[in-house]
């Protein structure tokens, strides 16, 4: 399927790095025109961060930034001239949203403030992502995807002790929280300007979205005024609820066991009646109680059989339990995504076929056609030619005055 639910719709996007280029990659994916600002003079950083095809570094070759620049057109400015920012000023006046990540003050410094900017274009939906928001008593403070998981507790709840606050790295707050709450705002501000003609600013405090992924342990919090437990892979209403070794080369399985009659299936299948038997284990709470001694007999069992095995036999006794995969296995042998079609092959003039994956959700049943990521500056002279009316002279002499760099 074509991609064209958002056709129509222009982005002058200065965004970069992680959260920002993955939330406008939404539009970008289903139709819209997404006119990626970039620069030699400042590249975006996932153009410098691997796996790089091959091996071989390249700006053009990052998977990375392959996997979040979908169907954009990358148009390179040196925003330091004046010529530059005439030209960002005149996108954006032929433009519907105008989106940046960048720390407060910064589109201020280049004359791209939302006043400024809607004199231009009244109607402008200006997309601001800074870490703490454009005011406030931490607006000034600046980080990335790491240093949000770190000050919203996501890397202390998700640890496994108070010694290991390894967390989930950059996942939250760069590829689930901050885009897709970025992405609602703007298609909100994108139908209340169809309705009233009025455009909209939005400024999305990073740290603001992604507290909404550890809610209920701030309310828990306020209300008892203790912070809650650091579970690792465990539950607070039942075990065994964690990750087991299995047998193989770094073979895992997750098992959550919820109620009796699950435990004793549990018990059963690993030939465990001493612990289907013990009263002391007849009910949830009890086997919290005796948590490490459970989790020692299920890791006893599991060490002894194949990933495949154990979920074959647990599955099949009604428990909820899955092979823990590696990133290759999803690629090459998980059922479900190989069924929907999830990864795609999409043709690339520097790295050849380019494995992406696609948005997680079908459309009337069919999966949306990804468009591959631009080359640095690839689109500068044609999308600069057709929308400024700039002749291939003036293009030449904008280009050999360093305008393009």
């Amino acid at each position: 399927m074509k991609p064209d639910f958002l056709k129509g719709i222009r982005f002058t996007d200065l965004t970069w790095a992680g959260a920002g280029p993955f939330g406008t990659k939404v539009f970008s994916d289903f139709g819209a025109e997404v006119l990626k600002i970039e620069s030699t003079t400042r590249l975006d950083s996932v153009r410098t961060a691997g796996p790089y095809k091959d091996g071989v570094f390249g700006i053009n070759r990052s998977g990375y930034f392959a996997s979040r620049n979908t169907g954009k057109k990358s148009i390179s400015l040196n925003l330091k001239t004046d010529e530059g920012k005439r030209i960002v000023r005149e996108l954006v006046a032929q433009s519907d949203v105008v989106s940046n990540n960048f720390g407060p003050g910064a589109m201020e410094r280049f004359g791209f403030s939302y006043d400024a900017l809607r004199e231009i274009k009244p109607d402008i939906i200006y997309l601001s992502m800074p870490m703490y928001g454009q005011d406030g008593p931490r607006a000034n403070l600046l980080g990335v995807g790491m240093t949000i998981s770190a000050v919203t507790s996501i890397m202390w709840q998700t640890a496994y002790g108070p010694d290991d606050p390894v967390g989930p790295g950059t996942h939250y707050p760069d590829h689930a929280a901050n885009p897709y709450h970025a992405a609602f705002a703007v298609l909100a501000a994108l139908a209340y300007r169809r309705k009233t003609g009025r455009g909209m600013k939005i400024d999305l405090s990073q740290v603001e979205s992604t507290i909404n992924f550890v809610g209920p342990s701030l309310v828990e919090a306020a209300a008892t005024g203790c912070e809650p437990p650091q579970l690792g892979n465990r539950s607070r209403s039942d075990a065994p609820h964690n990750m087991f070794r299995a047998k193989g080369d770094d073979a895992w399985v997750a098992l959550a066991v919820s109620g009796n009659a699950q435990w004793r299936a549990l018990a059963a299948v690993m030939g465990r009646a001493d612990l289907a038997e013990d009263a002391s284990l007849a009910s949830p709470a009890g086997r919290l109680a005796a948590l490490e001694r459970i989790d020692a007999a299920v890791a006893q069992w599991t060490a002894q059989h194949a990933p495949a095995a154990i979920v074959a036999r647990l599955r099949e006794a009604g428990l909820a339990v899955s092979e823990v995969a590696s990133s290759r296995q999803l690629v090459e042998s998980d059922p479900q995504l190989a069924h929907r079609h999830y990864w795609q092959r999409v043709a690339h003039p520097e790295i050849g076929a380019a494995l992406l994956n696609s948005p997680p959700f079908l459309i009337d049943g069919e999966r949306i056609e990804l468009e591959r990521p631009p080359l640095m500056g690839e689109h500068t002279h044609e999308a600069l030619g057709r929308l400024l009316r700039l002749s291939p002279l003036q293009l030449k002499e904008l280009e050999e005055q360093g305008v393009f760099s």
